[in-house]
């Protein structure tokens, strides 16, 4: 698998894993930033941010405790996959 190929797999790995945990994917058409919200909520503002080529994370400070912590397991699953992928 050559590097394009594993930056896809990741981001695919990503998309599986932030649906499992109840999230739809929303992409803007911002260049490269895609957002995860859980159905219901009524603002961005409980939500996360994901970069598809920096394969980061952005959540606000003031998002509620839930969102912090799937957007701690999210970056763990995100690293954790990095190493395994060798990106």
């Amino acid at each position: 698998m050559n590097k394009t190929e594993r930056r896809k797999a990741l981001n695919k790995l990503v998309f599986e894993m932030v649906t499992g945990l109840g999230y739809e994917i929303i992409d803007d058409g911002d260049g490269g930033r895609i957002t995860f919200i859980k159905p219901g909520q009524e603002n961005y503002d409980n939500s996360i941010d994901y970069h598809l080529s920096r394969f980061d994370i952005c959540v606000l400070n003031y998002a509620s405790n839930d969102i912090k912590e799937d957007a701690n397991t999210i970056e763990w699953f995100i690293e954790t996959q990095r190493k395994a992928l060798d990106i």
